[in-house]
């Protein structure tokens, strides 16, 4: 299987929850034509056991989940939903507060054997921050370059007697209805 793209790059603010309770989001959104790369990867742990010199068992458990997100238009509402840029006097600022918790996701396209299907991922309660900006001067062809936002995301618990998690993970979908699965997560009705 071979993943052919990515797209709708979605995100919520994080309002409350995860502390043994449902999470909620409010101004969920789904941002069409904006994603150029997406990565999600997640930390574990690596711990083994030995005895009389060989591995008697080993512990693999997530420690962490982390997005890094390529967008070709990283616009004022990203900042300031996303990585918590204030708005003064017709100027985002960039101040030492926290950027803000935010659940955020994206999808995947898969293709095996001619046949398409989409999987889709939502990581519930993530902080962004941005990496800066770089360029390069025109020359004899264009080079596309895009901004690069970093996110790592924090353990949550969804229920009181569930489990800690980090992430949701669904594949096998038609793109219809991996949409409607990431809209579902971000509070994002129709």
């Amino acid at each position: 299987m071979a993943i052919v793209t990515c797209k709708a790059f979605t995100y919520a603010k994080y309002a409350s929850g995860g502390d043994g309770s449902a999470i909620s989001y409010t101004g969920g959104t789904m941002l069409d034509d904006y994603l150029a790369k997406a990565e999600i990867t997640v930390d574990r742990t690596d711990e083994k056991e030995y005895a009389d010199g060989h591995l008697i068992d080993s512990e693999k458990i997530p420690t962490a989940a982390h997005m890094v997100m390529e967008l070709v238009n990283n616009n004022d509402n990203i900042k300031e939903d996303v990585l918590g840029m204030k708005e003064v006097s017709s100027e985002l600022l960039l101040t030492e507060a926290d950027p803000p918790f935010v659940g955020a996701g994206c999808l995947f396209a898969n293709r095996y054997k001619g046949t398409v299907t989409w999987e889709g991922y939502w990581i519930y309660k993530i902080q962004f921050a941005h990496q800066g900006v770089s360029g390069e001067t025109r020359r004899d062809r264009t080079t596309w370059q895009h901004d690069t936002i970093n996110g790592d995301g924090v353990a949550v618990k969804l229920a009181s007697d569930g489990d800690v998690c980090f992430l949701a993970h669904k594949s096998g979908m038609t793109e219809s209805a991996a949409v409607a699965w990431l809209k579902g997560h971000a509070g994002i009705s129709g």
